[in-house]
């Protein structure tokens, strides 16, 4: 009967044996570098406050957005203008998303890029904020490096 008992639990364990091998090497494939939600949330506020940030935060006397719009408006949307909105942005971006890569587009008036830090291509985590400012709609993408 003893032995009877020892073989059966012996049998047991090793039909367990298999299935421990199976877990561990499931457990243990790599699955790639997986985005958790709150990195895709950080940045989505990243992006979303940078721009709310910018149509408050006065410069000078008018705010760093209004200041691109008036730009942009008084060069007729040229490419002066964008470029001129390049610099007033890029200071500012440059302080209040350091080390971040980003994108600054307005899609209403000109549907171009105003400035641009990185290379998107390779991103796995891209967000985005957008706000309208009289008739100009800025979207802005911000990815980690």
């Amino acid at each position: 009967m003893d032995k009877k008992g020892f073989i059966y639990t012996f049998d047991a364990i090793l039909a367990i044996i298999p299935v421990f091998i199976l877990i561990i090497s499931v457990s243990s494939v790599n699955q790639g570098e997986m985005i958790l939600p709150s990195q895709q949330i950080r940045l989505h506020h990243q992006a979303q406050d940078t721009l709310e940030l910018m149509a408050q935060y006065y410069d000078s006397d008018i705010t760093v957005l209004e200041e691109i719009t008036l730009v942009l408006k008084a060069n007729n949307n040229s490419a002066a203008g964008v470029e001129a909105a390049e610099k007033i942005a890029s200071s500012f971006l440059e302080k209040n998303l350091p080390g971040a890569n980003y994108q600054l587009l307005e899609i209403n008036q000109l549907n171009a890029t105003i400035i641009s830090k990185g290379n998107m291509e390779n991103a796995d985590n891209v967000a985005v904020g957008s706000i309208n400012y009289g008739n100009y709609s800025f979207k802005l993408l911000v990815w980690d490096p």
